[in-house]
């Protein structure tokens, strides 16, 4: 019998997520969400892992994805124009896939949905470092899809140019992004994606919104780990590093909106 393995990646689920043999276990209590947008995507689309059922505790099992993910910027020598443009590609890959099926899921929310409520593809929602999966050095699946649900192909755009490019306040930045340069990494992701000019533009006003999504989800899941957690991460910085990029953002929307141009 496969013994259960603590995943130590990702945001908001590290250290919540088992590997066991070929599956990563979710955790008990999840709702059908995911395993339904999975069940629907992934015989469409080769870059979405499989659903495998449920376990005897009532845990979503997931097929396990072999490569790497990219938990920070900047710190290999491929995570250059390849790599973003790998990303973008994906990202169209998921869309184009999905185009004809998301209708048919178009009820399917989560903390990061597009609030449009328009259903034009499906949007995976947290496209960032953590949640993508790399093989020498090229983007090849998705995961970590708790969050995913009908919406514009620009919604997921925008959420994927924060964290790859990324755009963030300079206080913000990890080691190693500092040198990046986020207004190249941004239109080298939206050339992978063969991102038309409306939807570059679209993509561009839709970043100060899909941050204000993400701070909230942000929040909302630190306050249901409790008074504690909360206030540890508040102790912590995250609050102010939420309100910064806000600030960041709307300074430099209109130089963002020109640049991606």
């Amino acid at each position: 019998m496969d013994s259960d393995i603590p995943i130590s990646s990702g945001r908001t689920n590290r250290g919540r997520l088992l590997r066991r043999g070929d599956a990563v276990v979710r955790p008990l209590g999840e709702d059908q969400a995911t395993e339904r947008v999975l069940t629907a995507v992934a015989p469409i689309f080769d870059g979405a892992p499989s659903p495998l059922g449920r376990d005897g505790e009532g845990r979503l099992l997931i097929e396990w994805v072999e490569g790497e993910a990219l938990e920070l910027l900047g710190d290999r020598g491929a995570n250059g124009r390849a790599v973003l443009e790998s990303v973008g590609l994906l990202l169209r890959r998921l869309h184009d896939a999905t185009e004809s099926i998301a209708s048919s899921l178009s009820e399917s929310s989560s903390g990061l949905s597009d609030p449009s409520g328009r259903a034009e593809v499906i949007c995976h929602n947290d496209p960032t470092p953590g949640n993508i999966v790399f093989r020498e050095g090229i983007a090849v699946a998705l995961i970590d899809w708790e969050y995913a649900a009908t919406g514009r192909r620009a919604w997921d755009l925008a959420t994927a140019l924060r964290f790859w490019s990324p755009l963030r306040h300079p206080e913000n930045l990890r080691p190693g992004e500092e040198t990046l340069d986020f207004l190249a990494r941004a239109r080298w992701l939206l050339g992978g994606y063969g991102a038309s000019q409306s939807q570059r533009m679209e993509t561009a006003e839709l970043l100060r919104s899909s941050h204000e999504a993400g701070a909230q989800n942000a929040i909302q899941v630190v306050t249901e780990r409790g008074v504690d957690e909360y206030e540890r991460w508040v102790n912590g910085g995250g609050l102010l590093r939420i309100e910064r990029d806000g600030q960041w953002l709307k300074e430099e929307q209109e130089r963002l909106i020109a640049a991606l141009r």
